[in-house]
């Protein structure tokens, strides 16, 4: 018990501390056509670098949006959206006008080191996202 304690309290007096990333919505189905917002936010963690995929269906994760600071935004495969980053850990992906084709997995990732292909992050949330018509 004295072992697990004194782990606690090094970590705690060592600065570590508990990272969690979360992307809002989880799932979202649009009309082709409507606008779409994705928020991601980091916390527990200073400056991260920051990433956007899009994962469409039986392919590999692609590339959109890299963050390295804060109001500084890089795009990789912007294809139909743009991307913000308004504050330290939030990343914001948006569409204006939703294709069929913007159906997919829509990842956000974090890291400590900036990588343009990042195969390895410590933290990622996603949100399925699908497209439907309007019935015309």
């Amino acid at each position: 018990m004295s072992c697990c304690l004194l782990a606690l309290l090094l970590g705690t007096f060592l600065g570590v501390s508990a990272q969690t990333i979360h992307q809002w919505p989880p799932v979202r189905v649009q009309l082709v056509g409507s606008p779409l917002s994705l928020e991601c936010i980091v916390k527990g963690e200073s400056n991260p670098y920051l990433y956007w995929y899009r994962q469409a269906e039986g392919g590999p994760p692609q590339l959109l949006f890299y963050s390295l600071n804060i109001h500084q935004v890089d795009p990789e495969a912007p294809r139909n959206f743009t991307a913000s980053r308004p504050q330290d850990g939030q990343f914001i992906l948006s569409s204006q006008k939703l294709l069929l084709s913007d159906s997919g997995f829509y990842l956000c990732a974090w890291g400590l080191t900036p990588s343009r292909h990042h195969s390895i992050c410590r933290g990622k949330s996603e949100t399925q996202t699908r497209s439907v018509g309007d019935g015309i």
